[in-house]
């Protein structure tokens, strides 16, 4: 008698188990089956400086599982242009466009290897020291330009000749700083970029 009563327990564990398991199965079925479609949205395939002009060709369409549609474009406007940079990989946030305040472009040849973290879209300081006019006297570094905008890094072209050896960068300069860079750049001292954080 003993036995029945052991193998009859066992009995109703094992169906409750199985339903237990049908449950969870069932609700596993319910949540991959969403009433919601995945939505598209703008992914940059390369890094994009702010003031530049956009095109369909600078985003990928990437599927994803996210509710943000006020958050993220899905699709450029004609003439769309940057107010701030977007990375490489990055959604294109509906924040980041718009039209920025007059800037110039600048080049610079900075007179020390660049960090690897300065990238096209990066701020950066610039200090420069003037040349010495004489020997014994040494000059003061001074920070020219704060929080200026790399919108392009050009490396040297390893196969050029002739080509320039060094590094340049192309900054976006608000009126105000275009004056102390030019005479930074023209004086030919030494030149610092570094980023600002």
């Amino acid at each position: 008698m003993r036995a029945k009563a052991v193998n009859g327990g066992n009995r109703k564990m094992l169906a409750i188990l199985a339903v237990a398991l049908l449950a969870a199965s069932v609700a596993l079925l319910l949540s991959t089956y969403r009433s919601e479609p995945l939505k598209e949205f703008l992914v940059a395939k390369r890094d994009l400086a702010s003031g530049s002009q956009l095109t369909q060709a600078d985003f990928e369409q990437v599927t994803l599982d996210l509710d943000a549609d006020d958050v993220y474009l899905s699709r450029l406007a004609p003439e769309a242009t940057l107010a701030s940079a977007v990375r490489k990989g990055e959604l294109l946030p509906v924040s980041a466009m718009g039209s920025t305040v007059a800037r110039h472009a600048l080049v610079l040849t900075p007179s020390q290897p660049l960090s690897t973290s300065i990238r096209v879209g990066s701020l950066v300081d610039v200090w420069f020291v003037a040349r010495n006019s004489t020997a014994n006297s040494a000059s003061v570094p001074q920070r020219v330009a704060t929080a200026v905008e790399v919108l392009a890094v050009v490396k040297p072209d390893a196969n050029a000749a002739f080509g320039s050896e060094a590094v340049r960068l192309e900054v976006a300069v608000l009126p105000s700083d275009l004056a102390a860079l030019m005479l930074a750049s023209a004086d030919g001292g030494f030149i610092g970029v570094v980023g600002n954080s």
